[in-house]
């Protein structure tokens, strides 16, 4: 692939990892807002229901780990092919 095509699926990845950054860190809040909760809960009822939305949240967080990890691997991917469309196009000229 030419050096535009490189740089904007670099784009588009990174623009999607930003994303999926922000949905990460959103739940990662929750999951400890629901630690917290949990331990400050006086009923049993309570505790457990705040122990079953953190495994929920921590699921989620799981299942956007796997995507986060796939679009780094893309991003690795063509940021070596980036650097070699450079390379190539610099003998070029």
């Amino acid at each position: 692939m030419n050096l535009t095509n490189e740089a904007a699926y670099l784009y588009v990845y990174s623009k999607d990892l930003i994303s999926l950054n922000k949905k990460l860190k959103g739940l990662s809040g929750k999951a400890e807002k629901h630690i917290y909760k949990h331990g400050k809960a006086t009923s049993e009822e309570d505790r457990l229901k705040h122990r079953t939305k953190h495994g929920k949240v921590v699921g989620k967080i799981q299942k956007l780990m796997v995507k986060h990890n796939e679009l780094l691997n893309k991003l690795r991917h063509h940021h070596v092919a980036y650097a070699h469309a450079l390379r190539a196009e610099h003998k070029v000229k």
